[in-house]
């Protein structure tokens, strides 16, 4: 069973980027998806630190700098902190990112609501405080659980 569980988990995790995706562009959002991501985790993890983002999600160092350049360039972060003119270390919306961010977090809802369809309030509680146990259990870094 505990394997069943881990692939749901898995497709439950490819499925819902696919689908956040699709629904971002049938909004009009044609960012990159993985500019869209890192836009989206420097909205709701303001002023953090580039490894910091590298860590809560495991990408790639260089491809999280091009992305933060790119987004620069795009008029839609800015560096903040201890970022210098050759390293983007830490970063904040701009005002045209956090109307984007906005966006992206409107469709992240619908989503949700999406996925808790049919689903009580209760219920969805529930699930919620289960899948914090789960990233709680995992997050730990014991080994065996």
């Amino acid at each position: 069973m505990e394997r069943k569980i881990v692939d749901k988990l898995a497709e439950l995790s490819f499925l819902s980027r696919a689908r956040l995706s699709e629904m971002a562009r049938c909004k009009g959002i044609t960012l990159p998806t993985f500019q869209l991501r890192v836009l989206s985790i420097v909205g709701r993890f303001p002023d953090q630190h580039q490894q910091t983002l590298l860590q809560r999600r495991g990408w790639d160092k260089g491809q999280v700098a091009r992305a933060f350049r790119e987004l620069e360039q795009q008029g839609l972060i800015r560096r903040c902190g201890s970022s210098t003119a050759r390293r983007i270390t830490e970063a904040a919306l701009t005002e045209e990112g956090r109307e984007l961010f906005e966006r992206l977090e409107r469709i992240r809802s619908e989503l949700a609501s999406t996925m808790m369809a049919g689903c009580t309030l209760d219920e969805t509680r529930q699930f919620d405080a289960l899948l914090d146990r789960v990233l709680d259990n995992i997050g730990d870094g014991s080994p065996g659980r």
